[in-house]
């Protein structure tokens, strides 16, 4: 920029940084100026400040500045409910996961719900469902409705059957399989739409519940670097919740919502078209659907039986003329549909459907997305770009599934796995997120799996740490293409394109990218300040990187306090 004689009104000048703007071309300012909540201008430290005089101006001594991070699939509510409930993320045993049932027993009163989320028996010393009479031994007096991690499997106990009437008799419903034993007898066990049957007889949470929950999980997100996060599922309350929240100024994040499911919510916001409230702080944008499960509780649809369990294909959920269907009617209004697929099946299913409904629209103003596409075949993986539909995918899922990911498709199959370098060299740009609360609601062990295709505790790091911890055939003689190079590490994002599903792409996901994901003039200045140079800093040090400051459009919303 070229300096003015006379300067110009601004409300914030940020200079003497490392401004990295995520522009095409990876631009790195030392300073810009914001007014009415965005990006005015960009350049050296002294051009921004001879040109424009602001109320505040901060120097950062050099630091580090990156546009906010977005989270491109997760759950809001979902994340503030955990301090109301059963957190299980982490636990190693079932018997560990029974203990703290009891305890919560034993300070509700009898007929109270005991609510909880995050087992995972792929963690346990024996790898099997669990099952109601293990639940029942700790308490009968209390129903029990525990999720699993990715939420497409619930273990219940027999107080919490009876009270929603599921029996020997009841019928598995469309997109659902209640587990049962020899006797036909349901075993505490419920897979995707057979959670419903169970979840209507849940208490929901009040509106001052979801208010709370809500900001709890903003405040959360804030102190990770998010300004922003894709919402995959809110009905009519979780709207009203937050809408109310930001006519309160108690909401200083941005949401991109999608409607949970087919009914009269999304009809309403349908006929309204794409909304925006506040000041870009909630947009209503489209309708999420499920066209299958999840890989680890085995409901995935996939086109050939899983390889531990030769009898199982997964869960188809949805017909792909209904997918079709509502994409048509979404696009006509601007909108948007999300729809779930992890196994190759599912994915294959929802591009067709989405081809169908292209080919009778006019023009596209916001781009249709597949969420997860786990596990793709070949053939699917070029038509992404093709079609112009979006990839949005979770990188921290790779690296917590890498462990018993190719028990479940076998060796060749898991190879098609989270293929992110394949679709983005195809022409695809990957959204990323987190899934929150399934994995933590943190950016950058995202954007590290991403480009590193390794946990955070380096795995796999040589073919004795897979022998040791994974789950995969030891004759097998392709051991160095499991970690050489991370994960299948032909499939690393690079630096920036890790950097970029978390900002630019995500952005583009949600067809905001003319407003944030970059440091730009005309954008909001959403912006983090880091300990650290994500795109630079050694692989060993980057999970130490801390965020110092978050701001959403030019105001401090969180600030480190050192211990």
């Amino acid at each position: 920029m070229t300096a003015c004689s006379t300067p110009q009104n601004c409300d914030l000048i940020i200079f003497n940084a490392a401004v990295q703007t995520m522009d095409e071309s990876c631009s790195v300012v030392e300073a810009f100026a914001v007014c009415d909540g965005r990006i005015v201008a960009t350049g050296s430290s002294e051009e921004v400040r001879s040109s424009w005089k602001a109320d505040q101006s901060i120097d950062l001594g050099g630091a580090i500045v990156y546009p906010g991070f977005i989270d491109a699939h997760a759950h809001l509510y979902g994340l503030g409910e955990e301090a109301m409930t059963l957190t299980l993320l982490g636990t190693r045993s079932e018997k560990e996961i029974l203990q703290l049932v009891r305890t919560r027993a034993g300070e509700m009163p009898d007929g109270a719900w005991i609510r909880g989320r995050g087992w995972d028996q792929n963690d346990w010393p024996v790898q099997q469902f669990p099952n109601k009479e293990s639940l029942d031994n700790v308490t009968t007096a209390h129903p029990v409705f525990l999720s699993r991690i990715d939420g497409h499997a619930a273990w219940v106990n027999s107080r919490a059957l009876e009270l929603c009437g599921i029996t020997a008799t009841t019928k598995d419903p469309a997109g659902g399989r209640i587990l049962r034993d020899a006797q036909g007898n349901p075993t505490g066990l419920l897979l995707d739409n057979a959670i419903d049957l169970l979840r209507a007889h849940i208490p929901p949470p009040s509106k001052e519940e979801l208010r709370i929950g809500y900001e709890n999980a903003v405040e959360r997100c804030l102190a990770t670097g998010m300004t922003g996060m894709h919402d995959m599922g809110m009905d009519a309350e979780d709207i009203r919740a937050v809408t109310s929240l930001i006519e309160e100024d108690r909401f200083p994040f941005r949401v991109v919502g999608y409607v949970n499911g087919r009914g009269d919510t999304w009809e309403e916001h349908l006929s309204r078209g794409r909304q925006v409230i506040g000041q870009q702080q909630l947009t209503i944008a489209g309708l999420k659907l499920y066209a299958d499960g999840a890989l680890g509780s085995r409901g995935a649809w996939l086109l050939e039986p899983y390889a531990d369990d030769p009898g199982n294909s997964g869960i188809p959920i949805i017909a792909g003329d209904t997918i079709a269907y509502e994409a048509r009617r979404a696009l006509e209004r601007g909108m948007q549909v999300c729809v779930h697929a992890i196994g190759d099946a599912a994915s294959r299913l929802v591009l067709d459907a989405y081809e169908k409904a292209l080919a009778h629209t006019e023009s596209v103003v916001y781009p249709l997305r597949v969420e997860h596409a786990q596990v793709l075949h070949p053939d699917d993986i070029p038509r992404f770009a093709a079609l112009g539909v979006i990839p949005s995918m979770q990188p921290t899922h790779c690296t917590s599934d890498m462990y018993w990911a190719e028990a479940r498709l076998g060796a060749d199959r898991v190879r098609r796995g989270y293929a992110w370098k394949d679709l983005i060299d195809s022409g695809a740009r990957v959204a990323g997120g987190s899934d929150f609360p399934v994995e933590r609601p943190d950016p950058l062990p995202g954007i590290y799996a991403a480009a590193f295709r390794k946990d955070a505790q380096g795995r796999p790091s040589s073919q004795e740490d897979i022998a040791a911890h994974f789950a995969v055939d030891p004759a097998d003689p392709r051991d160095e293409d499991r970690w050489q190079d991370g994960w299948y590490g032909s499939q690393c994002m690079s630096r920036e394109e890790a950097v970029r599903a978390f900002t630019t792409w995500a952005a583009a996901a949600a067809g905001m990218d003319s407003d944030v994901g970059s440091l730009q003039p005309g954008k909001y200045a959403d912006f983090v300040v880091l300990s650290a140079d994500i795109l630079h800093v050694s692989r060993e040090r980057f999970l130490q990187t801390r965020i110092i400051e978050t701001w959403v459009g030019g105001s401090r919303v969180y600030q480190y306090e050192r211990p």
